[in-house]
């Protein structure tokens, strides 16, 4: 929608979070909150969105994010002062205005979509929900028009008021009604903030139609604290497991599999208990991923064995019909289609061909102690058990290497190459000791 503009805002401090780091940057899925708010706004095509950041977080964090435009609230005075940092584009704008936050991962597109549904000038749409237990959310006070009256904090209300309506923060309206009734909020209250919520008061006192869209209460969560962003993640990670239970991916203990919001998995792949996948993993179809395996920044080809216990580091990047392994490690490397690391091997900075056997124990050296070096080890090579390639290295086409060498010059095609001490013998060398 190219008459929509997205305020997302992110300047709180998140103290309750307990963390150097910030709570926007607080990871849900393997990828911060910050991101899954992002990636729901993008989701209606808006013409741009407005970032509210506090001085603790940089706009180079977003320079890759073209639709972004950073703001900063230089104090923190509440939620319409966060907004007014971007009043004076509000005010050169004929846009919708859609506001949502960062800290609410969970919001459905298609709920979104109902909030922006704006048909009048003097409309407001405010996303509700319902929850009759006690809690803190703000409340929505209705007037006998069913439009909003007022919305009141539950620290501001008095206890014997109870109200099952409650409050999201998200809300869209024209941005003349953001220029209109921003400057008209005041700080009347408890912590002397500028309440956003305040604004639908002043709506209804001046004859606008604040409207509100029914949600409900699981996507509009909001996080706070560790102990709801681990909440979070209990909800998140039963999605995604019944997302792809639902496409055909075979989990043999759901509930022992953790994936991540970006995970990408084929038809007919097969995970075994006890399976990490964090960002940025690709699985295709026909796979199997065995148990206690980690997975990270990498690609797993179709019809390939990975696991148990097995490591793919970023960079990784297993071909079709490949086998990784118990106790096999890879990192930014390239394993060619039906090659195979069965047992107990560390694969670095390294190229290997099709159809290559690697055998148990054998370590590609790519460190030389300040720069890194990459191995390659062409199609149809043999590297017999318990052997160290010191890179930057080749083997060739078709080559054998001898179990046990360490190998740190090139090896043509066809060749084999051994490199081995003498064995030495020595008779009645028991015999002695013992005297």
């Amino acid at each position: 929608m190219k008459n929509l503009t997205i305020i997302v805002l992110a300047a709180g401090k998140g103290t309750r979070m307990n963390s150097s780091v910030p709570k926007v940057f607080q990871t849900l899925g393997g990828i911060p909150l910050i991101e899954h708010a992002l990636n729901s706004a993008k989701k209606l095509n808006p013409k741009e969105i407005f970032l509210i950041l506090n001085k603790d977080i940089s706009k180079e964090n977003f320079k890759n994010e073209k639709l972004v435009h950073c703001f900063y609230q230089k104090k923190q005075l509440g939620t319409a002062d966060a907004v007014k940092a971007c009043l004076s584009e509000l005010k050169k704008s004929k846009n919708k205005i859609l506001v949502m936050y960062a800290d609410v991962p969970f919001i459905d597109s298609r709920t979104l979509r109902n909030v922006i549904n704006i048909k009048s000038p003097k409309e407001i749409k405010l996303l509700a929900f319902k929850k009759e237990e006690y809690n803190s959310y703000g409340k929505i006070i209705l007037g006998t028009n069913g439009f909003v009256n007022e919305i009141i904090e539950q620290r501001e209300l008095s206890t014997k008021d109870r109200y099952i309506l409650c409050n999201s923060g998200v809300f869209c309206s024209n941005a003349k009604v953001f220029s209109q009734l921003l400057p008209k909020i005041k700080n009347n209250n408890k912590k002397k903030e500028f309440y956003l919520t305040d604004i639908f008061k002043i709506a209804s006192q001046n004859d606008f139609y604040t409207k509100t869209v029914l949600g409900e209460e699981k996507e509009i969560m909001g996080i706070n604290d560790k102990k709801e962003l681990a909440q979070a993640e209990k909800i998140l990670q039963e999605s995604l497991r019944n997302k792809f239970l639902k496409k055909g991916v075979t989990m043999k203990d759901p509930d022992t599999v953790y994936l991540s919001a970006d995970t990408k998995i084929g038809k007919d792949v097969t995970i075994y208990p006890h399976v990490f996948i964090g960002e940025n993993v690709s699985i295709s179809s026909g796979a199997m991923i065995y148990s206690f395996s980690h997975l990270e920044n990498c690609k797993i080809g179709k019809n390939s064995s990975i696991g148990p216990y097995a490591r793919l580091r970023p960079g990784a990047d297993i071909s079709d019909g490949a086998k990784v392994g118990n106790f096999v490690e890879v990192k930014n490397s390239t394993l060619g289609k039906g090659s195979k690391a069965n047992h107990l091997t560390y694969i670095g900075d390294a190229v290997i061909g099709k159809n290559v056997n690697i055998g148990a124990g054998t370590i590609t050296c790519n460190y030389d102690g300040k720069k890194k070096h990459k191995t390659i080890i062409e199609d149809d090579a043999f590297i017999g058990s318990n052997s160290s390639i010191i890179a930057p290295v080749k083997i060739g086409k078709k080559s054998y290497i001898g179990s046990g060498s360490a190998i740190s010059k090139n090896v043509k095609d066809n060749s084999l190459a051994v490199e081995r001490s003498t064995q030495m013998e020595i008779k009645n060398w028991s015999k002695k000791v013992k005297k």
